[in-house]
């Protein structure tokens, strides 16, 4: 059965190409101004399908390429990121590598803090196999190391002097060690409060000597750098006293000898201390 169609419909059947047309033939027949451009841009855009297609796809093409390279861009960005991150990892494990290394060896030393010492740590880089009262280190002038710096270390939890600065060169120093011939430094016996002169000798060995006849002393003591010495800061533990049985008096003063605190010939990492008590880098003016 075939639907009956309305006589309005009918009607709206023929008038509306109608209307559509005289629109479309008065908006081109109208002068270009702004407005009229508009109208005709959007009555186009809704009345013919293709138009209304190919703005989706050139809109969808545009969209897709600016994503595209939004997402070049992110991954270059990432990578760059990635990168910086990288070397940030390395700088701080690096830099945690050097702090532990530096608290390590502080707390190790436990250097008493009324004493306020300061210094450069250095590693011993030769051993002079000619002379075995010397030893290399790798921190110089250009590190602000001068001549007669004192040299200290700590070895198995003990800190002990170890000897001072005998040459310089802008990038190594060369140590005299307190157990050699040459060596010799003021200093007191801490529980007798007598003084004396540590001097190293042939043998590698210390000796303390010149120590004043009267009170007996007491094997075991502790040796320090004495306050009157020019060179090294009163209160290094130098060593202790040896065995009473080795004691000898000489010219009405007794000479004993010392084991070391630390044995100088076996450390492998020193503290080198300000010379004349001035602050290493102000050392070379």
């Amino acid at each position: 059965m075939k639907q009956k169609v309305s006589a309005l419909e009918r009607g709206y059947s023929k008038i509306l190409p109608a209307v559509f047309s005289a629109i479309a033939l008065l908006i081109m027949i109208l002068p270009l101004q702004s407005a009229v451009v508009s109208a005709r841009s959007i009555l186009t855009y809704i009345f013919i399908p293709q138009i209304r297609t190919s703005h989706k796809i050139t809109q969808y093409a545009k969209d897709a390429f600016q994503s595209t390279r939004d997402l070049l861009e992110t991954a270059d960005n990432n990578l760059k990121l990635q990168e910086e991150v990288s070397r940030l990892l390395l700088e701080n494990a690096q830099l945690e590598s050097l702090l532990a290394e530096n608290q390590r060896l502080n707390d190790a030393l436990q250097l008493p803090k009324k004493n306020k010492w300061q210094g450069l740590w250095a590693k011993v880089a030769y051993r002079e196999p000619s002379r075995r009262g010397t030893i290399i280190v790798d921190k110089g002038s250009q590190d602000g190391i001068a001549l007669r710096s004192p040299v200290i270390a700590m070895q198995d939890g003990q800190v002990g002097l170890v000897g001072k600065v005998i040459e310089v060169s802008p990038k190594t120093s060369k140590v005299l060690l307190s157990s050699d011939e040459d060596f010799s430094v003021a200093a007191y016996l801490s529980q007798s409060n007598k003084e004396g002169l540590v001097l190293g000798n042939s043998k590698g060995t210390m000796l303390i000597k010149y120590i004043t006849l009267g009170k007996d002393l007491t094997e075991g003591e502790k040796i320090y750098t004495s306050v009157s010495s020019a060179i090294f800061p009163d209160g290094v533990l130098i060593g202790y006293l040896g065995s009473a049985s080795k004691q000898k008096i000489e010219d009405s003063f007794i000479t004993a000898p010392i084991i070391p605190a630390v044995d100088s010939n076996s450390v492998n990492e020193v503290l080198i201390m300000p010379a004349l008590n001035l602050p290493l880098g102000e050392q070379k003016k």
